[in-house]
């Protein structure tokens, strides 16, 4: 995981426990252990949890009631495990707001797959200031990523910049000094050519994921980065 995350896992069988919960440390994974359903509730009161595996069959109170308390005031992630297969259980599991739902026996690799799948999903969105859209054009700037109808494009990291700058200002003639200055970040001295040159190679590459946009030529100004409707 990219950073350290605590799960909660309530059963009351010790063994289901320690299988789970040698898994989880392998992946740097923390898990603190409730062995009935009032028990996780307090905990759940006290702690910061980032998902919870929750047995059906507790003692005490029920998990699928658990389940139903702890939706009452949070949206976290649970994983409802049960010893019965039939649909009808799990159905009622994910009705009540379980995220996913286990049958008995099953293999604690498994169960740590889909504890890491889910808390993919529910992790906070990537900042979309540095994603850029336009028509069939994708730019992750921070990862300097293109992507042109999905098909990841071969850019050096000054086509990136320059390609970027122009979709941030599609519509607009840029000229080449402003180009050299934005892109290389001072004040350049050298050939305005050096735009030229990149804008050639950028064209060159892209055109191999069949753009539905263009970088139009503006004859003694510069370019200007336009979607093709």
């Amino acid at each position: 995981m990219d950073s350290k995350v605590t799960v909660l896992i309530c059963d009351d069988n010790v063994a289901v426990h320690e299988s789970i919960n040698a898994y989880l440390q392998a992946e740097n994974i923390n898990s603190v252990s409730a062995f009935d359903g009032e028990q996780a509730l307090d905990l759940l009161k006290k702690q910061q949890f980032d998902l919870v595996i929750l047995d059906i069959m507790l003692p005490g109170l029920f998990g699928t009631e658990v389940c139903k308390e702890i939706r009452k005031t949070s949206d976290i992630p649970i994983i409802m495990l049960s010893a019965r297969g039939e649909e009808m259980d799990r159905i009622i599991g994910l009705e009540i707001g379980a995220d996913d739902y286990l049958t008995k026996p099953f293999s604690p690799r498994e169960i740590v797959i889909r504890i890491k799948t889910i808390l993919k999903r529910v992790q906070p969105k990537q900042d979309t200031s540095n994603i850029l859209k336009a028509s069939s054009l994708f730019i992750d700037i921070e990862g300097y990523e293109v992507l042109v109808n999905d098909t990841v494009m071969d850019l050096t990291a000054k086509e990136v910049e320059l390609l970027a700058y122009l979709v941030k200002n599609k519509g607009r003639v840029i000229n080449r000094e402003e180009l050299l200055y934005k892109v290389w970040g001072y004040n350049y001295i050298g050939d305005t050519r050096a735009v030229d040159t990149l804008i050639k190679r950028i064209r060159q590459k892209v055109s191999k994921g069949n753009p539905e946009f263009s970088i139009k030529s503006i004859y003694g100004v510069g370019y200007k980065f336009e979607e093709i409707i």
